[in-house]
């Protein structure tokens, strides 16, 4: 499976949002950020540098299959005392 299109990623409303927050040119930690796409598009359209941290393998692969920077680690365990 591919990535949203950045059509089909700028229709969803809380990515909407997202985008209006990030200026062009800054650096972006998604936490959690799946098979990248977030990442993608504003690598793509706001020429950010960004990191994107997910335990998945699979959306790992994709993020690299994709040119988007990943490290592979639970944030939930992270965070445990």
């Amino acid at each position: 499976m591919s990535l949203m299109t950045s059509k089909d990623i700028t229709l969803r409303p809380e990515i909407k949002a997202i985008i209006k927050w990030i200026k062009p040119d800054s650096r972006v930690l998604d936490l959690g950020c799946g098979d990248g796409t977030l990442l993608k598009y504003l690598q793509d359209n706001l020429n950010v540098t960004g990191y994107g941290l997910e335990i998945d393998n699979d959306n790992i692969v994709k993020c690299i299959e994709n040119g988007v920077n990943v490290i592979q680690t639970n944030l939930n365990a992270s965070l445990r005392a």
